[in-house]
This record gives C-alpha cells, sequence and structure tokens, in this order.
C-alpha cells in the first residue's frame, strides 16, 4: 500500500557538522549517501521510511564529493546548506537523531562507497553501519559498483523498496527490505535541476526556502 502523510508529524532532523561518537554504546546507523544536487521531498521521505520501519539510533545524510563513478560539480558547501535548510524545515515525535556528516567531502580526492565503508569501521569501530539504497540499485551493486562484489558480501543495506519494481531473485547476505506502506515519489534532482534551468522554481519537490537558496545563489543555470 502507497501512502501520503505530513512529514512534519513523523521527521525530526538535527543537524550536526562535527559528529563524535560514544564508545560506551555500539549504534545501529543508517547511512544515507548521494549527491543531493539538490535536496528534495524524495529524500526527506526515504528517510520518513527508514525512520517508520527500520530501528536504529542515528541516521547520518552523507553528501558525496566528486566520485570515481560519478561526476557532482555543485560544491558540497552549497549542498549542505540546502540539506541544512531541509532539517530546520521538519520536526516531529521521532527521537531518533537525523545528522550531517561531512567524512566524504572532507576526505581529499575522489570518492567510492567502498572508501567510505572502511573509513566508518576504522573511525568508529563496534558500531554497525546500514547503507540505504533504492532497491533498483540491486541490480547494479556487485558488477557496477567499484569493489562491488566486496560490498555486496559484507556491507550492510537497507533498501527501500520502490512500489512495483522488482527486486533480484539473489540479495546481499547483509540486508533488510523496507517495503512496508511506502510512499514513493517518482522525481530525481536530476529532473528538478532540468526544471530550474528551464525557469521553474522546483516547488513542490523542493522546499520553498531551498528553491530561494538555489535562485539567490545562482546554481544549476
Amino acid at each position: 500500500m502507497i501512502i501520503m502523510h505530513p512529514l512534519s508529524n513523523i521527521l525530526k532532523l538535527v543537524y550536526h557538522n562535527d559528529i563524535k561518537m560514544s564508545t560506551e554504546k555500539r549504534k545501529k546507523i543508517v547511512i544515507y549517501g548521494g549527491s543531493f544536487n539538490p535536496p528534495h521531498i524524495g529524500h526527506a521521505i526515504a528517510i520518513e521510511a527508514v525512520l517508520r520501519n527500520f530501528e536504529c539510533d542515528e541516521i547520518w545524510i552523507m553528501p558525496s564529493s566528486e566520485r570515481k563513478d560519478k561526476h557532482i560539480g555543485t560544491p558540497g558547501k552549497h549542498r549542505v546548506k540546502m540539506l541544512n535548510i531541509l532539517i530546520r524545515e521538519f520536526s516531529g515525535r521521532s527521537a531518533v537523531p537525523v545528522k550531517i556528516s561531512m567524512l566524504e567531502l572532507d576526505r581529499p580526492g575522489l570518492t567510492t562507497t567502498y572508501d567510505t565503508k572502511i573509513e566508518l569501521e576504522k573511525k568508529y569501530p563496534g558500531n554497525k553501519f546500514y547503507f540505504l539504497i533504492g532497491s533498483e540499485l540491486l541490480w547494479n551493486i556487485r558488477y557496477d559498483w567499484i569493489k562491488g562484489n566486496e560490498l555486496w558480501n559484507n556491507a550492510n543495506f537497507l533498501a527501500i523498496r520502490k512500489p512495483e519494481t522488482k527486486v533480484p531473485d539473489k540479495l546481499p547476505p547483509n540486508i533488510k527490505l523496507v517495503d512496508k506502506d511506502i510512499v514513493w515519489v517518482n522525481i530525481s534532482s536530476t529532473i528538478i535541476r532540468n526544471f530550474i534551468k528551464k525557469g521553474y522554481s522546483g516547488i513542490p519537490y523542493l522546499l520553498p526556502k531551498i528553491s530561494a537558496y538555489i535562485k539567490k545563489n545562482g546554481l544549476y543555470k
């Protein structure tokens, strides 16, 4: 079943520029990586789905730096500021904090998901990290991602099942499918950037304040 409801009644988003971990408790942490170029309503919906369907201690939104497999272009400082706007706009009942991690943006050179997995495990030993993805990416991990076979076999994945989309018969050994009462908006940052290039604001797929930030800073022209 696909449902719609006010996100502001579910989300509690908290901005953290410098994430500090306690060594006293092992935590289950969801890593939500992406370009967030720009961050839009679909990203907020994905976070809401995790909060409602998966028991975890924290969610880290991790904007990507330039990748070996993807060119982003928009400076990280703008994407972080737009994420900060998204975070400030939502509040609610959830006790699970949602933070911004600068780990990939602070890493020199091009990055990969495998690099991030290794760095997280070294930097925060004892904690369990889950990489949040859309279920359509399950077809690509093993053969298209850099060191995809190692990720497939050893990483923990949390996959949001896209309605009416088939998933592979064989799944990664360490995976949880989120498929209960999923809200889905068929929108992407690429589509929104194309709207903006044509002179549209991107609203309602963007928050008005993010749209205003994009216009003020001359992004995506």
